[in-house]
């Protein structure tokens, strides 16, 4: 092992590696926080408490999205604490997850120059693709009437009861997630239909021009974002 105190212990292509996955950590956290909470929503629904004893109360949090974001938030505390003791650093950032991976982004060669930071890529990396599995599960395979799809295009819904329905639709509907509606709605791909509605209402929309937006204008990754920012910048 080499003594030299700022020597990197990561190749060029690994710190960029690096790069890629703590920059996808700030927008991941937030849909973590949508999806931990969903199913306490959904659990609110009549159906549902109708078959519930009187006592007993929804879940607050999907169990599976609070585990992903745990562990997620443990690793990166984990190689942050790591660096500031092994670089003689201080830590004054945010503790969220999305803090916690900026300071690791604004302290790439620090972390680079860290001994042990080999295995960063993988650890990072892991933690990073469960949380994706719970807020983009793998695709199945769904062979729906089309009557039923011309029946689901025309239902009014808000921006849950749309995510809800993308995972029916196959694989082309997969990221059609709660965020990816109102980023839709900021854009002003979509707009809500009109009220009147209660001040605390969600926005409701029609599903089928949600869907027809979607497919419209694809959403880059963010690898492939980054990839082309790499190729302009050269």
């Amino acid at each position: 092992m080499n003594d030299e105190p700022n020597h990197l212990y990561l190749s060029r292509a690994e710190v960029r590696e690096l790069v890629e996955l703590v920059r996808e950590i700030p927008d991941l956290a937030e849909d973590l926080a949508i999806a931990r909470t969903r199913q306490g929503k959904l659990g609110s629904r009549g159906d549902y408490r109708m078959r519930r004893r009187p006592s007993e109360q929804p879940l607050p949090y999907n169990p599976a999205a609070a585990h992903a974001a745990d562990h997620l938030h443990a690793v990166l505390v984990g190689w942050v604490r790591l660096v500031c003791e092994q670089r003689g650093l201080g830590y004054t950032s945010s503790t969220t997850t999305a803090g916690l991976s900026r300071w690791l982004d604004k302290n790439l060669i620090a972390l680079a120059m860290t001994p042990g930071v080999e295995s960063a890529s993988r650890e990072i990396g892991e933690a990073v693709r469960a949380a994706t599995r719970v807020v983009c599960p793998p695709a199945v395979e769904v062979n729906l009437d089309p009557s039923m799809i011309d029946q689901a295009r025309s239902r009014r819904l808000n921006a849950s009861g749309i995510a809800t329905l993308a995972k029916e639709l196959g694989d082309e509907y997969r990221n059609l997630t709660v965020r990816r509606v109102q980023t839709l709605r900021d854009a002003g791909k979509i707009a809500p239909v009109p009220g009147p509605w209660a001040p605390d209402w969600p926005e409701m929309f029609v599903a089928g021009e949600v869907l027809d937006q979607h497919l419209a204008h694809p959403r880059r990754s963010r690898r492939k974002a980054a990839s082309a920012a790499r190729s302009r910048a050269a």
